[in-house]
């Protein structure tokens, strides 16, 4: 178990290093979000086109 003082020891000697232990964040990118609205555009096309085909 790392004590406080020790803890506060590795955080003075990575300043130090000149390594950043706390660096800003970075921006969000909206990936994911586009796949998963493509892939359900997809299945429900595909669902709505099952349906048209047997029913119609």
């Amino acid at each position: 178990m790392v004590t406080i003082e020790e803890d506060l020891e590795m955080l003075a000697t990575s300043l130090d290093m000149g390594i950043d232990p706390f660096p800003p964040a970075k921006p969000k990118k909206p990936w994911a979000k586009y796949a998963i609205a493509s892939f359900m555009t997809i299945m429900m096309v595909n669902w709505v086109s099952k349906f048209l085909m047997r029913f119609l």
